[in-house]
């Protein structure tokens, strides 16, 4: 859950539209390196007007198992989740169910300034509510499945790091709340709610809520290790809720954000509030500085996500890594770089030994 993404001449692929001019070959040698030198794994789904223009995946799934990675494997998306259920939460608004101004004291009393906090505030992370990753000894009280009581308990215990408006400082807390408070106002689990809400309009096949789905495959993620993957530790998908529990493709939350943009989910007004600095849900994302991106990243046990829009192109692009063994801003610049049709020069490589 912690913030921490993914010869010559060109090659145009296109899939009923005309598509952007894009290197596709470039990405491929990209991504062919990394998994030849074994240097990361993962997938990424590139979509302009809406359609799919490019995806590749590369390495495992499942390391041990020797499961490769495909453009239907799902992964953790970490905090990408908080796109999914601040939507959510503009839903309940409009349809009058919640304000911005509502207060958190009207749902948990019992939390540090409840009767200061307002949801707008949960949703701008300017609560000033502590940070639950943050709490001593989290790495190893977050590996066991969690109730609701014990999240709360812990939230009450950790306290507020500032008054409420003061400033804004990132709080997985903040998601994990409204997560509550949507199932408390439509009286349903947060699967439930996604799956209603989100999942069946815009027929995201490949995306759920991780929590009570023992059985659906999803990719480990993994860290290098003398040359070697291993798993960390990974958190219990109870913790999290609506702040980075939810699990997706690529080519999924492509759509999601296409659909989110397209208005299929909220209002025009309802859009511009969240694209709103300092944002609900999404920010903007300054990997190049030039290019105007909106989106969110995340990042989870050994997992790296982001889904970004970028309305100069009309392109959308999501990435999910379960494995990374080399500079990560490189690969991540390697990539806008080569969609954006930048100059830029593959990197030399060498295999671990």
């Amino acid at each position: 859950m912690k913030i921490v993404v993914f010869l010559f001449g060109f090659f145009f692929f296109a899939t009923g539209v005309k598509a952007q001019n894009f290197q596709t070959a470039k990405m491929d040698s990209l991504f062919s390196m990394l998994e030849k030198h074994d240097k990361a794994m993962g997938s990424l789904s590139v979509y302009h007007k809406g359609e799919s223009l490019y995806q590749k995946s590369i390495g495992y799934a499942d390391v041990d198992k020797k499961v490769k990675s495909t453009a239907t494997t799902p992964y953790r998306t970490g905090s990408v989740s908080k796109m999914f259920t601040a939507t959510l939460i503009m839903q309940l608004i409009e349809a009058g169910n919640l304000s911005f101004e509502t207060k958190l004291s009207t749902f948990y009393p019992q939390l540090p300034n409840a009767d200061r906090i307002t949801i707008q505030q949960l949703l701008q992370h300017q609560s000033g509510i502590f940070d639950i990753i943050k709490s001593p000894n989290f790495n190893e009280w977050m590996v066991e499945k969690r109730s609701k009581e014990e999240l709360l308990s812990k939230i009450k215990e950790n306290g507020s790091v500032f008054s409420p408006g003061e400033k804004r400082d990132y709080s997985n807390t903040n998601y994990i709340i409204l997560s509550f408070i949507l199932e408390d106002i439509e009286n349903k689990d947060f699967a439930k709610i996604l799956e209603k809400r989100i999942l069946k309009p815009l027929k995201l096949k490949n995306t759920y809520y991780g929590e009570n789905n023992p059985k659906k495959f999803m990719s480990a993620s993994y860290e290098k290790k003398d040359g070697v993957w291993e798993k960390p530790s990974h958190i219990d998908l109870s913790i999290p809720r609506g702040a980075a529990g939810i699990i997706s493709t690529p080519e999924d939350l492509n759509k999601f954000i296409n659909g989110l943009f397209d208005g299929k989910l909220v209002s025009e007004n309802s859009l511009a509030i969240m694209k709103k600095e300092p944002g609900i849900g999404m920010y903007p994302i300054p990997i190049l500085q030039e290019e105007k991106m909106i989106g969110h990243m995340g990042g989870m046990d050994a997992f790296k996500s982001l889904v970004v829009y970028m309305p100069k192109q009309d392109m959308t692009f999501a990435y999910t890594f379960n494995g990374v063994d080399y500079p990560y801003k490189e690969i991540v610049m390697g990539i806008f770089h080569i969609l954006l049709n930048k100059e830029y020069d593959l990197p030399k490589m060498e295999s671990q030994d």
